[in-house]
C-alpha cells in the first residue's frame, strides 16, 4: 500500500481509524534489551508521549469511541500518556490481535498478565486476555493483520484508536511509523489495506526486518546483517568481529560453506573406513582443519567446536557461543547463513526493472 499522509480532516469527517505506534522503548535504543521481554518506555519515550498529547493526542483520544491497545507494556504506557486516559475509562480494550509480530527477538514477547497488572495497576481492559497470551498459536502475519482489520471494520464505533507496534502497523499503513507517530485512515483505505494483506505475493517477510521487506534482492545482498529478522545489532556486531558484515559476506563465508558441506556429506560417510588423510592423492579436507582435527570422520566433526577450522582460534569459540553456535553442525545448519545464501543466489536472477 502506498504511503498516504494522515489528515485531521479524516478524523472529523466520517468513520475512521487512528493507528498509533508506541513511543520509544528500551529496545529501540539499547541492543541488550532486544533480548528482554516486554520493555517499558524510556524517559525520552515518555516525553514523546507528552508532546504528542499536546499536539494531537488529547483531541483524538477524547473524541474516540473505542481505544484498542496491544498488551505490551510500551503500548499501554503510550496509550495512557498520549491519550491522557483515566483508569476507569470504559472505552479501552486490550487485545493481542494488534500485538507485535514475533520476530524472534525476546522484546516482542509479553509477560504474564498478573505481572502486568502488578506493574501497571492503572491499566484496564484485560477482560479477554489470557495469562500467557503471547504463547498462543498465530496465523501467518499478513492474515493476522487482515483479520484484525476485518474486526475493526465490523465494529459499530465510528472512531477507533489503535495503539500498536511498528512492524504490525507497517502492514496496514504501508510504511514504518516513527515512535509516537499516528496515521489516520478512512474506512475505505482500511478495506484496501485488508485486501493487500489477503493477497499472496512474492516476499521474504519472515526473514528480513520490516524496512527491508520491499527491497530488491540485489540490495539485500549488500545490506548489513541487521536486515535479517531476529539477528539484532548485538549479534551482528559479534559476527562482524569474526568476518561477515553483509548478507553477501555471510553467504560466501568460507567457514559457513565448509560447515554446510560437512553437514551435507556426513550422512553418506561409511563407518569403519581407515584414515587416508595423510596419504598423497587421497581424500581429505586438511586445508580446512586445524592439525589436531585432520583425519577425523565428518560425523565427529559435526560436534567439534568452530575452532576446529583452520583460521579460527579457540579464543573465537566464546563469540560463536554467544551467537548460539557451539559446533560445526550449528553453523552449517544456521538459518541466517541459509537465508543469506538463498538471497544471494536468487539475486543473480533478479530483473532490475521488473521486466521478464
Amino acid at each position: 500500500m502506498a504511503k498516504r499522509k494522515s489528515s485531521p480532516d479524516d478524523w472529523e469527517e466520517g468513520r475512521c481509524f487512528c493507528f498509533v505506534r508506541h513511543a520509544q522503548a528500551l529496545h529501540n535504543v539499547c541492543d541488550d534489551n532486544l533480548w528482554t521481554p516486554d520493555n517499558p518506555l524510556t524517559p525520552e519515550g515518555e516525553q514523546q508521549c507528552q508532546k504528542a498529547h499536546e499536539e494531537w493526542g488529547g483531541k483524538i483520544f477524547d473524541s474516540a469511541d473505542l481505544v484498542i491497545v496491544s498488551p505490551m507494556t510500551r503500548a499501554l504506557q503510550t496509550a495512557y500518556l498520549i491519550g491522557g486516559l483515566k483508569p476507569d475509562d470504559k472505552r479501552i480494550l486490550v487485545s493481542p490481535a494488534c500485538a507485535e509480530h514475533l520476530s524472534g527477538a525476546t522484546c516482542d514477547e509479553g509477560r504474564p498478565l498478573d505481572d502486568v497488572r502488578r506493574d501497571l495497576p492503572w491499566a484496564q481492559g484485560f477482560a479477554d486476555l489470557s495469562e500467557n497470551w503471547w504463547t498462543e498459536e498465530r496465523p501467518e502475519e499478513a492474515l493476522r493483520v487482515a483479520t484484525f482489520l476485518r474486526f475493526l471494520q465490523e465494529r459499530s464505533e465510528r472512531r477507533i484508536v489503535v495503539v500498536s507496534h511498528g512492524a504490525f502497523l507497517g502492514y496496514i499503513v504501508g510504511y514504518q511509523l516513527e515512535n509516537a507517530q499516528n496515521h489516520i485512515m478512512t474506512l475505505e483505505d482500511s478495506l484496501t489495506a485488508k485486501k493487500a494483506c489477503e493477497r499472496s505475493a512474492f516476499n521474504i517477510g519472515f526473514a528480513v526486518i520490516r524496512q527491508y521487506e520491499d527491497a530488491p534482492l540485489k540490495r539485500l545482498a549488500k545490506a548489513p546483517l541487521t536486515c535479517l529478522q531476529g539477528l539484532g545489532r548485538k549479534h551482528a556486531a559479534m559476527l562482524a568481529s569474526l568476518g561477515p558484515k553483509t548478507v553477501n559476506d555471510l553467504a560466501t563465508w568460507k567457514f559457513a560453506r565448509w560447515a554446510e558441506s560437512i553437514c551435507i556429506l556426513s550422512p553418506v560417510e561409511q563407518d569403519g573406513s581407515h584414515d587416508v588423510s595423510k596419504i598423497e592423492s587421497k581424500m581429505n579436507i586438511n586445508k580446512a582443519l586445524d592439525k589436531e582435527w585432520e583425519g577425523w570422520a565428518m560425523s565427529f566433526l559435526l560436534d567439534a567446536p568452530l575452532s576446529a577450522f583452520a583460521g579460527l582460534t579457540p579464543a573465537k569459540d566464546p563469540i560463536f557461543e554467544s551467537i548460539g553456535l557451539t559446533c560445526i553442525k550449528d553453523l552449517g545448519e544456521w538459518k541466517y547463513y541459509r537465508w543469506a545464501k538463498a538471497i544471494c543466489a536468487l539475486a543473480e536472477v533478479e530483473s532490475e526493472n521488473g521486466s521478464s
